[in-house]
């Protein structure tokens, strides 16, 4: 190829053109080599977002490197091959009952593929109704669990029938054998619900599990694509304040922290909830309907380790369901989670719900609280299987016309956790960057005009789960909301950690005074690459190394200590506000086990001391079996591991 260029070109052309070849060889290949500057190294048409700075969010308290959407980087730890399949033994893509808000419905085109007539001896249904135990006051806390399922008697069909439970398995068999089983639920009125008025909105949060704004963007296009024009607010800086799901909803729940909810209402892992005032609690005291519901019941937010709830905690509560679900046509492992129930994604059931909801609600007031994390928590890849799903649940709810009364806010806890993109600057970016987006009725928007400019505003300012609980209480009363209420609130300024969206975020907003500690903090300034074996690295990986031990020495009889394995990357970054103290971040691996670390050690007067949690980079599956708790659980390599 040269040599053709080089005969139809003059010599000084020909080596003009040598020498630009070269530069952006090298170019390209020192920036996808160095720390920070691997983020643009990228061509900008690969960028999804950019200002021309570098920076997402560019403010005098935060700047957040910018991010690209594709590129070799990225593909390198996306696998395009993998399949998701659930399809079962039974006939089971072929709807033989379908559901409304009350009935279930015989879909008799269906029966007819399959030769059944109605009164066909050989072919019966029934349902089987499932219920959450009720617990009495008099009863012993401890004989009670929130994993508890109560099974009725089976209630033969033949025709469409009303169903008086909320929660059903349905099940038909021809000849004896089962041809179709599924689980429906149906909508049951709450008592003293609020009656719609106008200028009064529905709140419907919905949370897709380790998803990333990028990630979301990549993975879901189609649904990104649909909201885009249907109209959304994105938060660009919307930033995690812990490592995993639990830290990160509860702030978004209650306002708090996991130490300041332990120290207010849940004193002991192994304590119910019950104590602890959630947001959904501030709706139902306004008399709004509530409904709480997410799919992998196994790692559930308020079960993994965990006692959950009680008493019912929301209006409608559907764990009994989706533990009974999963148990009986939950198939296609994604890691620790199911993907399929039946012949239909677990996700799907609670958007199927969630859209019954909306539609029984039409004239009144609710509040609903839906957590997705069987298709999204252990693999990157996996959303994309979600992606046909979400986009037609937005569509059913936009030509339904609920989603003009309704305040959708999709969301996330936080990026991917392990795994190869993990390992690159822009995975760990991604990982303290959920997605926080807001879908907002036209007219919500024309009513409360200060309100939206102080939202739009802060979509390129520093937001956390803090600022999101403080903006869900709005919804509540309309009043505050009005520009003569916005005027005067951003008037007082109030110094807090948490600031509703509706009022403008501070400018100077930095993650301490978030309360974002170091180590999840994607504000970054200017970090320095350094080698593995800079005399400062070693310094703070043996620093680790004690804290790790110093942590682990409290189950010395369970877990054994570890050794350092290797140094895999690290970086430094100066405070801006101390240049003599500087945060060191390593990754490292130790043995036995082969745990892979990431942690920030603070280098200030010749002591490295850590900075926050540690964030465990590969899962540990089965070697942290002999502890129940949550943190220790990254850390821990059982002396008898299986």
């Amino acid at each position: 190829m040269l040599e053709t260029i080089k005969h139809n070109l003059k010599p000084k052309t020909f080596m003009l053109w040598i020498v630009l070849f070269t530069l952006i060889i090298w170019t390209y290949s020192y920036y996808s080599l160095t720390g920070y500057e691997e983020i643009l190294s990228e061509q900008r048409s690969l960028f999804l977002d950019h200002n021309n700075s570098g920076y997402l969010i560019n403010t005098s308290g935060c700047r957040i490197p910018e991010m690209y959407l594709n590129g070799p980087e990225i593909k390198k730890c996306f696998k395009p091959n993998l399949e998701l399949n659930c399809k079962m033994k039974w006939n089971y893509n072929l709807p033989l009952i379908t559901s409304d808000l009350t009935s279930l419905i015989l879909n008799m085109s269906a029966w007819a593929t399959l030769n059944i007539s109605e009164g066909d001896p050989s072919f019966e249904c029934y349902y089987i109704p499932i219920e959450r135990p009720t617990f009495d006051d008099d009863q012993d806390p401890k004989s009670y669990s929130d994993n508890d399922v109560k099974l009725g008697e089976k209630v033969y069909f033949v025709h469409n029938t009303t169903v008086a439970n909320e929660m059903v398995e349905v099940v038909c068999t021809l000849n004896s054998t089962i041809i179709y089983k599924y689980h429906h639920i149906f909508i049951r009125p709450t008592p003293s619900i609020r009656n719609r008025k106008d200028g009064e909105v529905s709140i419907l949060l919905l949370g897709l599990d380790a998803v990333s704004r990028m990630n979301f963007h990549r993975q879901m296009p189609k649904t990104s694509a649909f909201l885009s024009k249907i109209g959304i607010v994105e938060m660009i800086g919307y930033n995690k304040v812990e490592d995993n799901t639990f830290p990160n909803v509860i702030p978004t729940l209650t306002g708090m922290s996991i130490e300041e909810l332990k120290i207010n209402c849940w004193p002991e892992n192994n304590d119910f909830f019950d104590k602890c005032n959630f947001v959904w609690d501030d709706y139902k005291y306004a008399n709004f309907s509530t409904a709480f519901a997410e799919d992998s019941t196994l790692i559930g937010m308020f079960n993994y380790l965990k006692s959950g709830f009680l008493k019912q905690p929301t209006d409608h509560y559907l764990r009994p369901i989706m533990i009974h679900a999963e148990n009986d046509i939950g198939h296609e492992s994604i890691g620790n989670t199911i993907g399929c129930l039946g012949s239909k994604l677990g996700m799907t059931m609670l958007l199927d719900y969630a859209l019954k909801i909306a539609l029984s609600m039409t004239n009144h007031l609710y509040m609903s609280v839906f957590w997705t994390t069987s298709l999204t928590h252990d693999y990157i890849e996996y959303p994309k299987f979600g992606d046909d799903d979400l986009r037609d649940f937005f569509d059913a709810f936009n030509k339904s016309g609920e989603l003009n009364k309704t305040i959708v806010i999709l969301m996330s806890d936080h990026g991917i956790r392990w795994g190869c993109f993990r390992d690159s600057y822009q995975g760990s970016l991604e990982d303290k960057l959920p997605m926080l987006n807001f879908i907002i009725p036209q007219w919500f928007q024309n009513m409360y005009p200060g309100a939206m400019k102080n939202l739009n505003k802060n979509t390129n300012r520093l937001t956390t789960p803090y600022d999101l609980h403080e903006t869900l209480l709005e919804f509540i009363d309309m009043k505050q909301l009005d520009d003569d209420s916005i005027a005067r609130r951003m008037k007082m300024k109030e110094n807090k950690r948490g600031t509703s969206l509706f009022l403008e975020i501070s400018e100077n907003k930095n993650c301490e005074t978030a309360g974002i500690p170091k180590n999840y903090c994607a504000c970054h300034e200017k970090r320095e690459k350094l080698a593995v074996d800079d005399a400062n690295v070693v310094k703070a990986a043996k620093a680790f190394m004690q804290y790790i031990n110093f942590k682990l020495s409290t189950y010395n009889t369970l877990c054994t200590f570890l050794t350092l394995h290797k140094i895999h990357k690290a970086s430094v970054e100066m405070r801006k506000d101390n240049n003599s103290v500087k945060d060191y971040e390593i990754q490292v691996t130790t043995v036995p086990g082969f745990a892979k670390f990431e942690a920030t050690l603070r280098h200030h007067n010749d002591i490295f001391e850590m900075v926050g949690s540690v964030s465990r980079l590969n899962l540990y599956g089965n070697q942290s079996i002999c502890i129940n708790d949550a943190k220790l659980k990254l850390l821990c390599y059982c002396i008898h591991e299986n």
